[in-house]
């Protein structure tokens, strides 16, 4: 038998590749970046535990746990990529601001005309007011 075949049945009923490798190499490469100007053996040894657990995962063949630990911090890395996402569309769009409703706490995109406006929730019908301080110019 040749060594593709070999590998191939190695590798079969294991759980691969997936984001959540991606990132543990990457944090694994900025360590080791970081490492390189502090030479610390600590974060040395961070760094290859970091990636020994890396091909763990890729190797296990616990693939509902793996799957499941996938789910969940990809799930929480997502929710901090869309903040930062969301963050930089709202300082890039001049032409609106945006205000959360006193009762229900919903965001509203309300357009930038300054002055002291009066404005009603879509959500809960609550109506308050709103100043704007600056206009675009």
């Amino acid at each position: 038998m040749n060594f593709r075949y070999k590998l191939m049945q190695f590798l079969s009923g294991r759980y691969g590749i997936d984001r959540m490798f991606y990132l543990l190499f990457g944090i694994s490469v900025v360590l080791a970046f970081v490492n390189c100007f502090l030479k610390l053996l600590a974060l040395q040894l961070i760094c290859y535990a970091v990636v020994v657990y890396a091909f763990f995962r890729v190797l296990s063949k616990n693939i509902q746990v793996r799957s499941a630990e996938n789910r969940a911090v990809m799930g929480v890395f997502d929710g901090i990529v869309r903040k930062f996402k969301v963050a930089r569309q709202r300082r890039a769009d001049i032409s609106h601001i945006y205000k959360k409703c006193p009762k229900c706490k919903a965001v509203l995109r309300l357009p930038r005309r300054k002055g002291k406006h009066s404005t009603v929730c879509p959500k809960c019908n609550n109506q308050f007011t709103v100043r704007v301080y600056k206009e675009i110019k």
